[in-house]
């Protein structure tokens, strides 16, 4: 080696002519498995996400001992593994034990999941309530109003049904309008209930499962208004202080509204207190075709904003004070005070799912804050969503849950990738301007790398879960991002000071202003024609895959990240070449969709009201808003019935009885809401009338190499605790 002194600097530098050591694979095979020495914990919490999965998609309930008599065996031998004692340190019978170990960990942890599921299952399960098609009365309290673009849907905190000994804890009624019914009073609601709709077509999205969950027994639809009447507070405290915090929610909702009328302040009310009923359906839809309608909902970006805000203000503010600042851990306090500002901030929003989870990710970062441990970490990720998944096991089926986590965990993962090693020397420190400079394309460079990684880290998960793409996500977050941060998060800390002293009124003014130039950026972009690609749902392994590439190029390290690439390929492979379907209808023939002879889609539009039916059956199929405003029903539709035909094959659906009881013919594919008269069998390939229907839900149908088959949303070997028990009345 030759040394140059050069000032005060020492350069080292190899000398001309010397030899590098000789590439060897065995060395460098060794390095990468050490790179990955303390990273085989992480994969503990996907191993719980996994056993939680498999017991929530099992066809049957599983037995309630089998996440017990998994996890007790499991957990033994890998800790019996693990102290194992040896005669050395290191050889191949230890590296033997450590597989071993690891791999039964993981099996222990997947036992502790169905465990969880299990336990959560039998502690929200409650008496089966069938619905009735006449009209009966229902008392209880209003305990949230869940509005869509149909119209207010009240929830009930149910105190009787008519003619029922054993109601179900909420229900939820649809109704003209809500009136006077605000969050905490009680309600009389005179309508029909039945159970909340399951999945509609295959691998469509379970609100029943997500209703099981909720204790929400029965969705329906009341008679004119539910009218206000006096009832005495429910006799669990509980339940009171329920009540007691939505009426709150409802009347903080009310005075920012009256601080800020309009677009902004409803936004405004949504993000305090979780109340979106005031948000008109025109920004509900640009917010959400732009990319931005994660930003109604009080998720982990709020959390973040609102614990990095508080975080930043308390220490900042206790560093300028010097005999505090010298005296006592300032930021430890910080991160004290803001753990307080995020449960007062949970509380008021309702306590939703989402917000609970991210709360508790708050948590595990401001703890590790508290445990001088670093706040940013995998192993703190690994904790929170072993935490979430534990308290609500049912939540590793939910978008919100798979997203969020994904979005974090590859951030984290860049975090950890652009991190400085210790042992690298430290950069000069440039002049004022270069700086400046430096800090400023750091800054943006930052916020663009950021969002470039959520985004393609949660595409996926978007694509399977909502087969839509949104064009312009990038840019409507980049802009509207440090609106929220910059503008909206201080407004609202400054209203939230302001609020005691009556002079909340400004900042409310002026955080609305700032929401209505985030809904103004997500119509401009939000209402383009080609803002949405839908695209079609891929099959489930190939999602399972692209979720296993993304788990492997985040949780190792160094050159094993890379094994992950070929992954992904296989699962956009596998994404190509899946079959796709020549027509496809939901669980109450509202909307048909069928392919003619040019491979072109065609819809039969049954729905008087609501279009849901169609629009989601539509990005199932990948068929864009758009292009779906322009589909046509097949040229030979009459009052009666519809033909047409694709690949030699006869397809009919028929509107009446009669027309159903004159086209059966043999070979031909027939569909109605009609029911085949008894005594009078069809002689058609395949009936589906409204009897099938009630029993196996909407449907594909795949017509491959000239065979026939048909996928549906329940198969018959399907019964769980949440799966349909009559035709559902009210869709989510």
């Amino acid at each position: 080696m030759t040394t140059l002194m050069g000032g005060n600097t020492t350069f080292q530098k190899r000398a001309r002519g010397s030899t590098r050591t000789a590439f060897s694979p065995s060395e460098a095979l060794g390095e990468v498995v050490a790179l990955q020495r303390d990273r085989w914990i992480l994969w503990l919490p996907p191993a719980l996400i996994v056993g939680a999965a498999l017991w929530l998609l099992a066809p049957i309930d599983p037995p309630w001992w089998l996440g017990l008599a998994v996890f007790v065996p499991s957990a033994a031998a890998a800790i019996g593994l693990a102290i194992w004692p040896s005669e050395t340190a290191d050889g191949w019978d230890v590296r033997l034990r450590t597989v071993l170990a690891a791999l039964f960990a993981l099996l222990a942890f997947a036992g502790l999941g169905a465990g969880a599921a299990q336990l959560r299952t039998s502690l929200v399960a409650q008496a089966p309530f069938e619905g009735r098609e006449d009209p009966f009365a229902t008392e209880g309290w209003v305990i949230a109003n869940d509005a869509n673009e149909n119209g207010p849907r009240l929830r009930l905190l149910v105190r009787s049904i008519e003619g029922v000994s054993e109601p179900p804890r909420y229900v939820r009624f649809s109704v003209v309008e809500a009136g006077m019914l605000t969050p905490g009073r009680a309600a009389r609601c005179y309508g029909v209930l039945g159970p909340p709709a399951a999945a509609m077509a295959p691998g469509g999205y379970d609100f029943a499962r997500r209703a099981f969950f909720e204790r929400l027994g029965e969705t329906g639809f009341a008679y004119g208004r539910c009218r206000p009447i006096a009832l005495e507070p429910p006799p669990s405290w509980f339940d009171r202080q329920r009540l007691t915090l939505a009426a709150m929610r409802s009347d903080l909702s009310a005075v920012i509204q009256e601080a800020a009328p309009g677009r902004g302040g409803a936004i405004a009310a949504a993000l305090v207190t979780g109340d979106r009923s005031s948000i008109d359906e025109a920004t509900n839809i640009a917010l959400r075709d732009s990319g931005l309608g994660h930003l109604l909902s009080v998720s982990g970006i709020h959390m973040g904003v609102v614990g990095g805000l508080v975080f930043a203000m308390v220490l900042w503010t206790l560093s300028l004070i010097p005999p505090i600042a010298l005296r006592f851990p300032v930021k430890k306090i910080a991160a004290i005070v803001a753990l307080i500002v995020l449960a007062a901030y949970l509380v008021i929003s309702g306590s939703s799912v989402p917000a609970l989870r991210s709360f508790v990710m708050a948590c595990v970062a401001f703890g590790a804050i508290l445990l001088d441990r670093p706040a940013i970490s995998m192993r703190g990720l690994a904790l929170a969503a072993l935490i979430v998944t534990l308290l609500f096991p049912e939540a590793v089926l939910e978008p919100g849950y798979q997203m969020s986590f994904a979005a974090t965990m590859a951030l984290v993962a860049l975090f950890e990738m652009m991190k400085r090693a210790p042992h690298e020397p430290a950069l000069p420190t440039p002049g004022p301007l270069i700086g400046a400079l430096q800090s400023s394309a750091r800054g943006i460079g930052g916020v663009l790398l950021i969002s470039l990684v959520a985004g393609i880290a949660t595409d996926p998960f978007a694509i399977y879960h909502f087969q839509r793409f949104s064009i312009y996500s990038l840019p409507a977050n980049l802009i509207t991002a440090p609106i929220m941060s910059f503008l909206v998060a201080p407004a609202a800390a400054a209203a939230a000071i302001l609020a005691p002293f009556g002079l909340a009124d400004p900042a409310l003014e002026f955080m609305a202003s700032a929401l209505d130039m985030i809904a103004a950026v997500g119509a401009t972009f939000g209402e383009r024609p080609e803002a949405v690609r839908a695209l079609p749902r891929p099959p489930d392994l190939a999602f399972v895959l692209c979720v296993v590439a993304l788990l492997w190029a985040s949780l190792w390290r160094g050159a094993l990240r890379w094994i992950g690439a070929p992954i992904l390929a296989a699962s956009i492979l596998l994404y190509a070449v899946a079959p796709r379907p020549v027509a496809a209808f939901d669980s109450d023939l509202r909307a048909i969709f069928a392919k003619d002879s040019d491979g072109d889609w065609m819809l039969i539009n049954e729905a008087r009201r609501s279009t849901y039916a169609r629009d989601r059956l539509a990005a199932m199929l990948g068929v864009a808003p758009a292009q779906l405003e322009r589909l046509a029903p097949p040229e030979t539709c009459t009052d009666d019935f519809c033909t047409w035909d694709f690949d030699g094959q006869r397809f009919v659906y028929a509107r009446t009885e009669a027309a159903l009881t004159s086209l059966c013919e043999e070979g031909i594919i027939i569909l109605s809401r009609a029911r085949s008269p008894a005594g009078a069998p069809c002689a058609a390939g395949q009936l589906i009338d409204a009897s099938d229907l009630a029993k196996h839900g909407g449907g594909f149908i795949y017509l491959e190499d000239g065979a026939l088959r048909i996928e549906r949303a329940w198969p018959s070997g399907v019964r769980r605790a949440w799966t349909p028990r009559t035709p559902a009345t009210d869709q989510e």
